[in-house]
């Protein structure tokens, strides 16, 4: 489908008209007026308005995720170089690979008193997604919400030669689902998260060169990890292992070329970078993306659409060792076989801690009864496959309004 867009896309460009249709030309992307993902210094004039769905699919490591959110999307030009834009996303489908180790947070972890508690970390982690697990319903038609984002974008001075025109943008994204069930089927990070990004863009006749640099704060994740370790004489002792999230540093470089008054054709290079404290996980280097696509504009018709690689994949496949190799998985096993099991073995103060839609992992005591039936022993380590690598982008939108007069 992509493939026949971008096809139609180019034979558009040869049939296009070579006049102009404004003085100052807008094209939209996923993040307001810009390329593909990354914005541009431009804005829409105040009165103007463009409402958008787009299709955003991406290919993640280290859990093999193939995401795909159907999103609606504006762009309102409120004054002399100044837009809002934003997106929600109504519908977030994501895939994520099967394997034998535990899924990420949350997780219960159950020690007999005098035992050594396995330290962290205990899973691969992808920041954006940090609940997701096999748990969840995710499809595109079931329309599980994702999460909503607003932003302003204000130019701060034109183009003009060597010198670059500047532009600075204020993004506020918040969860549109946040139960445990939500999360574990991809929702997002069910946290309030804020960015900046400044954007320099460079302009010499139909080209334009663009270098973004966006910073992201995350808020504090709903869920975490529990260690809990019993003693059978006693009550049980636990600890909450808060699950602490990178913020992250985005960088980015894009080039649009108009081959047209309608058409250009665009290109860009992004890496996301986590920064800050957070909580251990086995993780891969943060996502690099190319992607290349083509951009439209017919009257009042707005698309824009491109394949985006993913650079650095895992290679191949990637074995680590588990320090939760050797527990005791209870995450199958029915409560009404759960609760006497543990109690045989002395862990019925642990009964009251566990958590609904958890997952449980057991340091098994020297002695005690065989496991329940839904019960399995964790491998001593996991593997990491790659992905396909290959995904898509995709806005279609409608730019209306008269430009109010100044």
């Amino acid at each position: 489908m992509v493939a026949a867009i971008l096809a139609g896309l180019l034979l558009a460009a040869a049939a296009a008209s070579a006049a102009d249709e404004a003085s100052r030309p807008t094209w939209v992307s996923l993040s307001g007026t810009g390329l593909l993902s990354l914005p541009d210094t431009s804005t829409l004039e105040r009165g103007r308005y463009n409402l958008a769905f787009t299709f955003d699919n991406q290919d993640r490591d280290p859990l093999k995720l193939d995401v795909l959110d159907l999103s609606a999307a504006w762009v309102a030009g409120l004054g002399p170089r100044l837009e809002t834009y934003g997106h929600a996303v109504l519908s977030r489908a994501v895939a994520v690979s099967p394997r034998t180790t535990l899924f990420p947070s949350p997780i219960d972890l159950v020690v007999p008193e005098g035992q050594p508690v396995p330290q962290r970390p205990y899973y691969p982690l992808y920041t954006p997604f940090p609940y997701v697990n096999r748990t969840g319903k995710s499809q595109l038609g079931l329309f599980q919400p994702g999460d909503a984002v607003a932003g302003l974008k204000e130019a701060l001075r034109e183009p003009s030669g060597a010198r670059p025109g500047l532009a600075a943008s204020a993004e506020l994204k918040v969860p549109l689902a946040w139960g445990l069930a939500d999360l574990q089927s991809g929702s997002g990070t069910g946290t309030v998260d804020e960015r900046v990004r400044l954007t320099a863009e460079w302009r010499s006749g139909g080209r334009s060169v663009v270098v973004s640099t966006a910073y992201t704060h995350r808020g504090r994740a709903p869920w975490g990890d529990r260690l809990i370790v019993f003693d059978p004489s006693g009550p049980a002792a636990v600890t909450d292992l808060p699950l602490r999230l990178a913020n992250d540093l985005g960088l980015g470089i894009g080039a649009r070329q108009r081959l047209g008054s309608r058409v250009a054709a665009v290109a860009e290079v992004t890496k996301v970078v986590e920064v800050g404290g957070h909580t251990r996980a086995y993780r891969e280097p943060g996502p690099l993306d190319i992607a290349a696509g083509a951009q439209l504009r017919w009257r009042g018709a707005a698309v824009t659409a491109g394949l985006r690689y993913h650079a650095n994949s895992v290679p191949g496949m990637i074995q680590y060792p588990s320090p939760l190799g050797g527990l005791a998985d209870l995450s199958r096993v029915a409560d009404d076989d759960l609760a006497p099991y543990l109690r045989a073995i002395g862990a019925s103060g642990a009964l009251p801690f566990l958590r609904h839609r958890g997952q449980t992992a057991l340091a098994l005591p020297a002695a005690g009864p065989p496991l329940p039936s839904e019960a399995r022993i964790l491998p001593a380590d996991f593997t990491v496959t790659a992905h396909d690598q290959l995904a898509y982008v995709l806005v279609c939108g409608w730019t209306f309004g008269k430009p109010a007069k100044r």
